[in-house]
């Protein structure tokens, strides 16, 4: 049986707050639930104005689902208000913050945070982010083809491929001039496939000027590659997109530039040098020398000036949506020359002097929580908080530790709590405004496709999917993963294959109905969009998460085990009685039967599950 502590539940979406994103001056009303038969006595709301604890009584406001509600009022008077609850029973005091529940004083570095003054992006809720490297997309215009033999780059020659289904080559291989023809026009095209996958705001690999296919060795930050159809090109995309009503961020690397770079062959002061006067590169690569921004005039053409690169794709005719900063975690960081909070503060701050609502994303794979208080990015591409986790927990390597020759092997399982405590880690430290705009990934253009694993069967990859709604924040798709697009696993070739338009497989018809009834909950559900999340279960290796909001509750089970079980789940801590059926929303059929806290489940191995209570 549940204690009435597994009942307390608050957080910063609209239910529990009157006004998730505040100004000063005003008064919020922030609510607490629990069990309407708990034995709490009072409930103190306990703020830190100007440094100074502040409690604030908080009185029963309603009852429903056999929860009791507490609202306290709060004043708000500065940037950030942060809080907790303490509950008063007749011999404990229990304290309530994001990281659970105490019976001694917690420290403050997981309380409940709102910023006030904050622009949070009105698209947010409900968004759907699809990731799309536009050299493997789709062909719009053939001839801005690259040519067989057209350049030579580091000394070999580029590539044509002689068929949009072809393998593309690894680097021994191609020397990453291989290239099928993808170009902007050809997203422009396909955006009614897009809009009726329910995708509302696209994230763009590199576009500019260079001579890979990747793009990520920049030669000319100012104009678009005239192989993806130049700046032409990504004026017209951007204005179909936005006439649509969708979003766009395009994705830049400025802790380097390519080794062709115009500024390197102008012998720009701009780089960091090696003792022999050499350009450092990034991961000690030749070819991707590192920016130093010690160096003020580089300041102004990156981000400062009024024609800066940062600024410029921002403004008419593009009016792109936000910027993803390539290899973020190390940017402005060089031994002793350290550089990354002044800079990022400054960049931000640009980006936003051009677009209050622009949009921000940091390549972090690890923990980042200084970079995502309200002032400097939205997101992080979510590896840590997200897809790390729910790799592992399929059955995968983690993504940094398996690099690694003394931990490859080690054959351990990842289990639910283990995926709890992961996932707290990460969200129990940032606002709820952040959390709702957590980019929720498990593939990308750097990592090798869940589904293109042996050991990643169907049903296993099905869990990732539900799971990006089961998180906070917006699930983003990797192009082609909805249509269980091809691919290998030992090379970053194997994760780029050109999307198969003409070919459907049976696999990808079973992927497209699991995305396509992921991305329609996540727009058009309010739990999903905008909810709370409660974990309800977390044993073995099965794992069941509410998402809830006003009277809708849904609940995920993702179960890893490798054979069936059955579970009690409590659905009254979430104010449930039980399932609202048989059939969940995928159209699975599911055995269950109530009990005294809602509902106990026979889940089978290596399956998940979202129904509605």
């Amino acid at each position: 049986m549940k204690s009435w502590l597994d009942s307390v539940y608050s957080d910063g979406t609209g239910m529990f707050v009157s006004d998730p994103t505040p100004e000063i001056g005003e008064t919020v009303e922030i609510t607490v639930r629990f069990f309407a038969d708990a034995p709490v006595k009072r409930v103190m709301v306990c703020s830190l104005p100007n440094g100074a604890e502040r409690y604030d009584e908080a009185v029963k406001t309603k009852e429903a689902g056999g929860l009791a509600y507490y609202t306290a009022k709060v004043p708000v008077n500065e940037y950030r208000i942060q809080y907790q609850f303490d509950l008063v029973t007749e011999d404990t005091i229990y304290f309530y913050t994001q990281a659970g529940i105490t019976t001694y004083l917690p420290d403050r570095s997981h309380d409940f945070v709102l910023l006030t003054d904050y622009r949070q992006p009105d698209w947010v809720k409900g968004a759907v982010f699809y990731q799309i490297f536009p050299e493997r997309f789709a062909n719009g215009d053939p001839s801005n083809d690259v040519e067989n033999g057209e350049y030579e780059y580091m000394g070999y020659a580029s590539i044509k491929m002689d068929s949009w289904d072809a393998k593309p080559l690894t680097y021994e291989e191609g020397h990453g001039v291989d290239f099928f023809g993808g170009d902007l026009d050809g997203i422009t095209q396909k955006l009614d496939y897009l809009q009726e996958l329910d995708v509302t705001a696209l994230y763009l690999n590199p576009i500019f000027s260079a001579y890979s296919s990747h793009k990520y060795d920049c030669v000319d930050y100012f104009h678009v590659d005239e192989h993806f159809g130049g700046d032409e090109a990504l004026e017209r995309l951007c204005t179909a997109v936005h006439q649509r009503g969708m979003k766009i961020i395009l994705d830049i690397s400025i802790n380097h530039t390519g080794i062709l770079h115009h500024w390197v062959k102008e012998g720009k002061p701009f780089y960091f040098k090696k003792a022999d006067g050499s350009l450092q590169g990034w991961w000690d690569l030749p070819t991707l020398p590192v920016l130093d921004f010690r160096n003020e005039e580089l300041r102004e053409l990156i981000y400062r000036g009024d024609g800066a690169v940062l600024r410029k794709w921002l403004r008419p005719p593009y009016g792109i949506d936000g910027w993803r900063f390539d290899v973020a975690d190390v940017f402005a960081r060089n031994n002793e020359v350290q550089l990354a909070d002044e800079v990022w503060q400054e960049i931000c701050d640009a980006i936003r002097e051009e677009n209050p609502d622009a949009f921000i994303i940091g390549e972090e794979w690890g923990d980042c929580t200084k970079f995502l208080q309200g002032h400097l990015w939205n997101t992080p591409m979510n590896y840590f908080g997200f897809g790390r986790i729910i790799r592992q927990f399929a059955g995968l390597g983690d993504l940094f530790l398996e690099r690694r020759e003394a931990f490859r092997d080690v054959p351990y399982q990842m289990t639910a709590s283990d995926v709890v405590g992961r996932t707290q880690e990460h969200y129990a430290v940032i606002p709820q405004v952040i959390a709702d705009c957590q980019m929720n990934l498990f593939d990308s253009h750097d990592i090798a496709r869940m589904h293109n694993y042996d050991t990643i069967n169907f049903g296993r990859w099905k869990c990732a999917v539900i799971a990006q709604l089961l998180w906070t924040g917006i699930p983003c798709i990797y192009y082609g993963d909805e249509v269980a697009i091809d691919g290998y696993t030992w090379h970053d070739a194997g994760y780029r294959y050109p999307m198969p338009w003409e070919r459907m497989s049976e696999e990808g018809e079973k992927h497209r109905s699991v995305i396509r009834t992921m991305t329609k909950l996540r727009r058009e559900t309010d739990a999903f969009a905008q909810g709370g999340r409660k974990v309800l279960v977390a044993e073995g290796r099965i794992l069941a998460v509410a998402r809830f909001y006003g009277e809708q509750v849904y609940v995920g089970v993702l179960s890893m085990e490798e054979e069936e079980k059955e579970i009690a789940i409590p659905l009254n801590i979430v104010g449930a009685k039980a399932p609202a059926g048989s059939v969940d929303e995928f159209g699975v059929n599911f055995d269950w039967r109530e009990s005294d806290e809602g509902a106990v489940l026979r889940v089978e191995k290596g399956s998940g599950l979202l129904f509605r209570c």
